[in-house]
Order: C-alpha cells, then sequence, then structure tokens
C-alpha cells in the first residue's frame, strides 16, 4: 500500500489523475501508465476538443480564457464521476480554482516533476499551438517559466509527485506504478 503523509494513496478503482506543466509527459506517460494496468485512458485536452469542435489555442483566442477554465470545470465533474481511469490533465487544469479536491476525493493525483531545464528543451520543440509559447522564443520562455514556477506549489500539492526527468513514457509509467505499489 502506498502512503503519503500517512494517508494511504493506493488506487483501489479510484482514477489516477496526471498533471503537471506543458510538455512534462503527462499524455505519453499516461497512456503507458493505463496499458500497463489495464485501465481506460483519457485525455483532458482531448476530450475538451471532441466536445468544443475547437482547439484549446483557438478557444481561448475566441471565448477567452475564463470561458476555457469553465469548459475544463465541466470536463473534471465527468471525469470524477468514473472510475477506473487514468487522465492526463492539461498543464493549468489542476492548478485552476476548485478542481484539485474535487479530483482527490474521486482517485489519486499525479505530480510528473520535471526540472526547468528539461522542460524548456521539450516546450522549445512542441511551441506550434500553445498560445504561451507564441512569438519568438526570447519572449515566450520568461512568460512559460514564470507561470511554471506559479504552479508549482499547486502541482507539488498532488498526493504523490514523481520525479520523471529524462525518462522516456514507459519508464516513467513503470516509475509511477512502482510508487504506488501497483
Amino acid at each position: 500500500m502506498a502512503q503519503k503523509n500517512g494517508k494511504d494513496i493506493t488506487p483501489p478503482v479510484g482514477n489516477l489523475y496526471l498533471t503537471g506543466f506543458m510538455c512534462a509527459g503527462k499524455t505519453s506517460a499516461g497512456r503507458a501508465l493505463a496499458k500497463a494496468l489495464r485501465r481506460p485512458f483519457r485525455d483532458a485536452d482531448s476530450l475538451f476538443v471532441k466536445a468544443s469542435g475547437r482547439s484549446v489555442a483557438e478557444f481561448v483566442r475566441v471565448e477567452g480564457l475564463a470561458a476555457f477554465r469553465r469548459a475544463e470545470a465541466a470536463i473534471a465533474k465527468e471525469l470524477a464521476a468514473r472510475a477506473g481511469l487514468v487522465v492526463a490533465l492539461g498543464g493549468g487544469f489542476y492548478p485552476s480554482g476548485t478542481r484539485a479536491p474535487l479530483l482527490k476525493k474521486s482517485g489519486t493525483t499525479v505530480f510528473l516533476y520535471c526540472p526547468w531545464q528539461e522542460l524548456e528543451d521539450r516546450l522549445k520543440a512542441a511551441r506550434r499551438g500553445r498560445p504561451l509559447l507564441a512569438g519568438s522564443w526570447e519572449k515566450a520562455a520568461p512568460r512559460a517559466k514564470k507561470l511554471y514556477e506559479t504552479r508549482l506549489p499547486c502541482y507539488r500539492r498532488a498526493d504523490l509527485v514523481v520525479n520523471v526527468a529524462g525518462l522516456n513514457a514507459e519508464q516513467a509509467a513503470a516509475k509511477i506504478k512502482r510508487s504506488l505499489k501497483l
């Protein structure tokens, strides 16, 4: 049984929610973890795109960030009503509003920690379609780093923190599985 601060965090049938900054590997590790655990996988951003018919970037550009966060809150409620899922959350999903307590009630939250130096390299390679990273890298990098540093304390409140630096998706999934003693 996995524990953190004396609390049992072993998810018998509850959901496993993977959180972390952009490019931390939530989706790829989530898919690998779901396969290893034989659980269904859901990606919150993909659910949003399917429901809205627009990319996150387009929706935010047209409707605004507040409308996007409201739509995410509805997705959080839908996910929390399910059981046995592995869910990759969007980078701002967990730190926004009252979602963290809702998610913790329906499962176990896992923060995929990746140090800024490694994230910066990943972000440079995956800038397309990410509004925060629009424009020159010299301007985007400080914005991204500031957001990363702002969100870090929220992410660290997850039930489990797993350092995924230098790991591929399968290695990250195996480390999460070991940490949860599944």
